[in-house]
C-alpha cells in the first residue's frame, strides 16, 4: 500500500470514527458528505443530507450569520470562524452546537470546498442557561431581601461582591472594584473601631464574624447593615478565604429605634402621669381628711350636743367626703398597676381566714341594709392560696360590698371558698340583689362604667371591679360572673393554690365582743407625742383630738429635719406622720427620721399606711378619728 493509500485509510478511520460531527460542503453550502456523529447530532442518515443545504437544517435566526461568515471565508476576507448556532433536527427538535469552518484547498492553492467541525454544547449550554436564571433569581433575592455576598482572598486581599453590595454602598458596579477602601470610607466613624475588635476576635479564635453597624452614605444619610461571615483558615492557622453576607436592615432599626422611643415616651409620660396623680391624690386627701376629721370631732359632741339637723348634716359630709377618698384612692390604685409600679407579696395564705378577718369591717353596712352574711363550711380542710394578702382582703371586700350595695333590702350574701379543680381555689360572693341585665354585662369591668346604676342612687365609682379584675389577674387568677335580673349574681375569683394544706375552720358566724364602757379612767403616766405636719388644719383638728386624752402632750413640727432636732430636747413616745409624701426630698429626710426612731425604740405611726379594706386616717381611705385615737391609745397606754 503506497503512501497516498495509507493517508487516505486514516483520514477516512478518523472521519468515520471522530466524536465530533464533520461535514462537507460546497461553496453554496449544499452538504457533499457527512460523518456518522454530524449524522446523529442531526438526526439525519448521510445520503438525506447529501444534496441538501446547511440551511434547510439551520435555524432561520441563525442563517443569515452563518452565510455571512461562510462567505467572507470563501472571498478570503477573514479566516477560519467558530459560531454557536441552532440546528433544527429531523424531528424538529433545536440542538444548539458550536460550528468551526475551514476551507480546503487543492494542491495549487486554490479554494475547493468548506470543511465544518461540529461540537455539541447543547447541554453546556442548557447548564448555562440555567446557572445564569439561578444567578437572576439570586439576584433578585438579594435585591428584594437587601441581602449581598462578598468573597475574600487573604493570599491578595481581593474581593468580589455581589451587585446589591455596590447598591447598598450606593456605588455604580461598572466604575468602581470592590476594595478594602471603598467599603471601608462608608463605615461610620464610631463604629471602626468596634469593627476591627470585633473582626480580630473572630479571626483569633476562628469563629464566625456576626456584627450590625452603621454605614454613612455622601448625602449623609445612615444606614444599618447586618454583617455575617466566616473564614476558612491554612494548618499553620493563616486565613485564606473570608465569605459571608451584608444584609441592609436599615428599616428595621429605624423600626426599633422608634419603638424604643415610643417606649420611652410612653414610660416618661407614665412616670408623669403617676407623679401628678400622687401629687394631686395627696393634696386632695390632706384637705379632705381635716373635713372629716372635724365632722368626726363634732359628731363625739365634745364640744356641746348637736341637734338632729346639725347630725344630718354631719352624715351628709361624712358620707360625701368618704365617697370621694374612695374614688381618689381607686382612681390611684388604677394607674399604679397599669404602670407596673404595684408591688405584691405572693405567699401561701389561708383564704377563709382573710374572709372572716375582712368580715367586721363590712358589717356595718351589711347591718344598715338588714343583709345577712353567711360563709360557708367546707367539710374538708382546704389547701392554702397563693395571694397577696392584703390584696385578697381588698379584692373580698369590693365584692361584698358590692354584693351588699346591689342586693335587696334584707337580702342574704353567700361566701363560699371551694377547690374547683386541681391548682386553683374559688371564692364566691353570691347576692340576691338586681342582678345585671345581659346588655350591660359586656360593661361590668370597664373603668366608670356603672351600668345604670348612677340612676339609683346607689353609691359607687365605677373602678372597683376594673380594679378587682387587674389585682386578680396579677396574682396570676381568673375573675367571672353569672347574673341573672331580679334574681341576684354571683361573682368569683380562681386563684392558684399553694402546696402544703392547712386545716381551716371556719365558723358559720362570728361573735364580735362588745366594749364596755370605761366607768372610770385610771390615771396614766404623761405620754410626750410628736406630731410631723405642715398642715394648720390637720395640726388643729389633731390638738383638739388629742385633748379628749388627758396623760397625752402634742409637740407638732413642720419637718421631719425640725423632728429630729426637736428629739434631742424630750424623747418622744410616739410619732406621728404621713410617710406618703411623694416629694422625694421630704421622703428622704422622713426615712431618716424612721431610722433615728427605730435605733431609739420610738415607735411611728404612719398615718398615711392605711392597708385597702382598713379604715385608718390617711391612705386614700376615709378617716376613722375614733379609730384614730384608740390606736393612739393603745400605743401609748402602757408604762414604757
Amino acid at each position: 500500500m503506497s503512501a497516498h493509500e495509507e493517508t487516505a485509510c486514516l483520514f477516512q478511520a478518523i472521519f468515520e470514527q471522530a466524536s465530533v460531527g464533520i461535514c462537507y460542503s460546497d461553496f453554496d453550502g449544499v452538504f457533499i458528505r457527512a460523518n456518522p456523529r454530524f449524522c446523529e447530532l442531526t438526526g439525519y442518515v448521510a445520503e438525506e443530507l447529501e444534496g441538501r443545504s446547511f440551511a434547510e437544517i439551520t435555524h432561520p435566526d441563525d442563517v443569515s450569520i452563518d452565510a455571512r461568515l461562510g462567505d467572507e471565508l470563501i472571498a478570503g476576507t477573514r479566516g477560519p470562524y467558530t459560531l454557536e448556532k441552532r440546528y433544527v433536527r429531523k424531528n424538529g427538535e433545536i440542538i444548539w452546537v458550536r460550528l468551526t469552518v475551514a476551507l480546503s484547498r487543492l494542491p495549487d492553492g486554490r479554494p475547493h470546498q468548506l470543511v465544518g467541525m461540529v461540537e455539541d454544547i447543547n447541554q453546556m449550554l442548557l447548564t448555562e442557561q440555567a446557572l445564569r436564571a439561578s444567578e437572576a433569581r439570586l439576584r433578585e433575592a438579594q435585591r428584594t431581601a437587601r441581602i449581598a455576598s462578598y468573597e475574600i482572598d487573604h493570599r491578595d486581599e481581593s474581593r468580589n461582591w455581589s451587585d446589591e453590595l455596590f447598591s447598598i454602598l450606593e456605588v455604580e458596579a461598572a466604575v468602581q472594584q470592590p476594595t478594602f477602601d471603598l467599603f471601608e470610607q462608608r463605615v461610620h466613624p464610631q463604629d471602626r473601631a468596634l469593627i476591627q475588635k470585633t473582626s480580630a476576635e473572630a479571626f483569633a479564635n476562628r469563629l464566625p464574624y456576626d456584627l450590625t453597624h452603621r454605614l454613612v452614605m455622601p448625602d449623609g444619610r445612615t444606614k444599618y447593615v447586618e454583617v455575617r461571615g466566616n473564614t476558612t483558615f491554612a494548618d499553620d492557622g493563616t486565613p485564606l478565604r473570608s465569605f459571608g453576607t451584608v444584609q441592609d436592615v436599615t428599616s428595621r432599626k429605624q423600626s426599633e429605634i422608634a419603638l424604643r422611643q415610643a417606649k420611652e415616651s410612653a414610660e416618661s409620660a407614665n412616670r408623669a402621669k403617676m407623679d401628678f396623680l400622687a401629687n394631686m391624690s395627696h393634696e386632695l386627701r390632706t384637705p379632705l381628711n381635716a373635713i372629716l376629721g372635724y365632722a368626726q370631732l363634732l359628731e363625739t359632741e365634745h364640744a356641746g350636743p348637736l341637734e338632729l339637723k346639725q347630725r344630718e348634716y354631719l352624715r351628709d359630709i361624712m358620707t360625701g367626703g368618704r365617697h370621694l377618698l374612695e374614688l381618689i384612692q381607686d382612681i390611684l390604685e388604677l394607674a399604679k398597676i397599669d404602670a407596673g409600679r404595684i408591688g405584691l407579696k405572693i405567699e401561701p395564705i389561708d383564704a377563709l381566714a382573710v374572709i372572716t378577718d375582712a368580715l367586721p369591717l363590712i358589717e356595718t353596712m351589711a347591718t344598715a341594709r338588714a343583709v345577712t352574711l353567711h360563709v360557708a363550711r367546707p367539710a374538708l380542710p382546704l389547701p392554702q392560696m397563693l395571694a397577696d394578702r392584703v390584696r385578697l382582703r381588698q379584692i373580698f371586700l369590693n365584692l361584698l360590698s358590692n354584693a351588699i350595695k346591689y342586693n335587696k333590702i334584707g337580702g342574704r350574701i353567700d361566701v363560699t371558698c371551694t377547690e374547683i379543680r386541681p391548682g386553683y381555689l374559688r371564692l364566691s360572693v353570691r347576692d340576691t340583689g338586681i342582678g345585671i341585665r345581659p346588655d350591660r354585662q359586656s360593661e361590668l369591668f370597664v373603668p366608670f362604667s356603672r351600668l345604670g346604676a348612677e340612676t339609683l342612687a346607689i353609691e359607687g365609682t365605677g373602678i372597683g371591679l376594673s380594679l378587682t379584675k387587674k389585682l386578680t389577674e396579677l396574682m396570676a387568677g381568673k375573675i367571672g360572673f353569672q347574673s341573672v335580673p331580679g334574681e341576684g349574681s354571683t361573682f368569683w375569683i380562681d386563684l392558684p393554690i399553694a402546696g402544703a394544706v392547712a386545716a381551716i375552720e371556719p365558723a358559720a358566724a362570728r361573735d364580735y365582743p362588745e366594749v364596755a364602757p370605761a366607768r372610770g379612767r385610771v390615771k396614766r403616766e404623761q405620754r410626750h407625742i410628736l406630731y410631723v405636719e405642715d398642715n394648720p388644719a390637720h395640726v388643729r383638728l389633731m390638738e383638739r383630738a388629742l385633748a379628749q386624752i388627758p396623760h397625752v402632750s402634742l409637740t407638732t413640727v413642720h419637718t421631719a429635719e425640725l423632728a429630729l432636732v426637736a428629739m434631742r430636747a424630750v424623747v418622744p413616745d410616739l410619732i406621728l406622720m404621713d410617710l406618703g409624701d411623694p416629694d422625694p426630698a421630704r421622703q428622704e429626710s422622713q426615712r431618716r427620721l424612721v431610722a433615728v426612731a427605730e435605733q431609739r425604740r420610738i415607735a411611728v405611726l404612719d398615718l398615711g399606711a392605711a392597708q385597702p379594706g382598713d379604715r385608718m386616717a390617711g391612705g386614700g381611705d376615709a378617716i376613722d378619728l375614733p379609730q384614730l385615737l384608740a390606736e393612739i391609745e393603745r400605743r401609748v397606754g402602757g408604762t414604757r
